[in-house]
């Protein structure tokens, strides 16, 4: 057990040491769940989607402890971000950092978020959500009993909902 803090003590060191200087800054004045935020710049308001990660969708099992813990996180707060692009709803896809840390690895190593691996390569995010999955954090609580990545569950029926995704008991 010791070892594993250690290890998460080296990865999220490392994550720090690895932190790029963020382009821009804004405030959080939502938070839409888990990975969808809406910052402010200004007097403009933005729709931003945390590259890296999906988080449990609201009605999905643990999509409301990861909503109502990153919002205890980041509302009100002021982030650093750099934006990538758009996405196909019209967000702001970025990468945020709040304190010089990483959000992305903060929420996944709390076990609020999978590592989104079908859009990113990141080794470290991996390394920090298997941690999180040995150490059974969050929604990986009971392991991986029950537990299917929100891009799943939002192509299941309801049926396939409660039969494969229901989290544990």
């Amino acid at each position: 057990m010791v070892q594993n803090y250690k290890i998460l003590l080296f990865i999220i060191s490392l994550a720090f040491c690895l932190k790029l200087s963020a382009n821009d800054s804004a405030r959080v004045v939502r938070v839409k769940d888990g990975d969808t935020y809406v910052l402010r710049k200004g007097n403009t308001d933005f729709t931003v989607r945390l590259k890296n990660i999906d988080s449990p969708e609201l009605k999905q099992p643990y999509g409301y402890l990861s909503f109502v813990n990153t919002s205890k996180l980041l509302s009100g707060r002021m982030v650093s971000y750099d934006s990538t692009g758009k996405d196909l709803y019209g967000r702001v896809l970025a990468d945020i950092w709040i304190n010089n840390q990483r959000l992305d690895s903060t929420l996944i190593s709390n076990g609020w978020a999978w590592h989104y691996q079908q859009y990113s390569s990141d080794t470290l995010l991996n390394s920090i959500m298997k941690l999180a999955i040995n150490e059974n954090r969050g929604l990986w609580k009971c392991g991986m009993i029950g537990i299917c990545p929100p891009s799943l569950w939002r192509g299941y029926n309801l049926k396939y909902r409660n039969k494969y995704c229901n989290g544990c008991k």
